[in-house]
């Protein structure tokens, strides 16, 4: 049966790297939990690292959780529907329209409790935010909001357009900062400055101002996610996909007119984002899938047999896909070479640098 294989060892050495090279940087770790769909045990396993703040897009996700030792940065402006738990279940949230914004204060006000905000800034990404010009006149109205907390910005890439940040993004976000607190006399505390598309920007780039990063896809696939290359301090495999051999057979490739050895895996359409999955070992070539079936190329190896695994890496989108269906069991392991890593690093990082 397909399942998904998630090393909560490998999530945590993620996390503590992640956590450490930001932390060396004076910057705040925010992860973000979106595409892991509220996994319980997962953020629990992040818990046991001292993290009890994270970011989600969904609240069903913070429903499953329901955890008063963890708050929440609600990432997407909420809908009407949904102002009143924005409230109630998070500590903070991103918000771009200032109609919104006008209604979660009358919101808190009838529940006489404060809420804490970033305003998201379109820098360069299109998908979301506040013009640049206007942050100041949102600014101005927010401070006469009796139940509205601002707490600086955010800002956002590679969300929409793929245009990656770059050292001179952050000068002219510095820039920026300085502008609108000299014409607006409010200090911004909070400068939550990008997501994991900044990362590489650690290795050769001062952050100023910016003291907080959003980051999720790293997080759990350990990838640059501006090229997608492994980043080399963190684990790629910490969460796959593993699928079973149901049918081998020898097919032909009427196309080329060859006989190769085909398998079909208990996985298709319906359960993950097939054009986003990656076999781990070479002797494997995925031919296409239909809604139930994966069938794949074994190149002619045939030491494979009906009831084997095969095992698969997962791009954002099948990982999202994957860990949103309730369909795919979870299966949790610790590698324990790894596990140990993690309880050397939690005993001594103060005496490591990553670089």
């Amino acid at each position: 049966m397909a399942y998904l294989e998630i090393d909560l060892a490998k999530i945590q050495h993620n996390t503590l790297m992640l956590k450490h090279k930001l932390e060396q940087r004076g910057l705040d770790i925010t992860p973000v939990i979106k595409c892991i769909a509220g996994d319980r045990t997962i953020v629990e396993a992040l818990k046991q690292l001292g993290i009890h703040h994270v970011g989600d897009a969904r609240f069903s996700n913070m429903d499953k959780l329901d955890d008063e030792d963890l708050s929440f940065m609600m990432i997407r402006t909420p809908n009407r529907r949904e102002l009143k738990e924005t409230v109630l279940k998070v500590s903070i949230s991103i918000q771009t329209e200032i109609e919104t914004i006008r209604r979660i204060n009358e919101i808190a006000a009838s529940l006489d409790k404060k809420h804490k905000i970033l305003l998201m800034v379109d820098w360069k990404d299109s998908r979301e935010g506040i013009l640049t010009y206007d942050i100041p006149e949102y600014i101005n109205e927010i401070m006469h909001m009796k139940y509205i907390c601002l707490a600086g910005l955010a800002f956002n890439f590679m969300c929409f357009q793929d245009i990656a940040p770059t050292e001179e993004d952050i000068l002219l976000i510095n820039q920026f900062i300085q502008s609108v607190e000299k014409k607006t006399g409010y200090p911004l505390k909070m400068i939550s400055g990008g997501n994991s598309s900044a990362l590489p920007l650690l290795d050769y780039c001062t952050f100023g101002r910016i003291n907080d990063l959003r980051i999720g896809e790293s997080l759990f696939r350990g990838v640059n996610t501006v090229d997608q290359q492994p980043i080399h301090y963190l684990f790629q495999d910490a969460i796959t996909l593993k699928a079973e051999i149901i049918e081998i057979k020898p097919r032909i490739d009427t196309v080329k007119d060859a006989s190769y050895l085909q398998v079909i895996l208990d996985i298709g359409q319906i359960d993950t984002a097939i054009k986003d999955i990656f076999p781990m070992y070479d002797n494997v070539r995925i031919m296409g899938a239909t809604s139930d079936h994966l069938m794949v190329d074994l190149k002619n190896s045939d030491f494979h047999k009906v009831g084997d695994m095969i095992t698969f890496k997962l791009g954002y989108q099948a990982l999202a896909h994957s860990m949103y269906q309730d369909t795919i069991p979870h299966e949790y392991v610790r590698e324990p070479g790894v596990q140990m890593l993690v309880d050397t690093f939690q005993t001594s990082n103060e005496k490591i640098k990553i670089k």
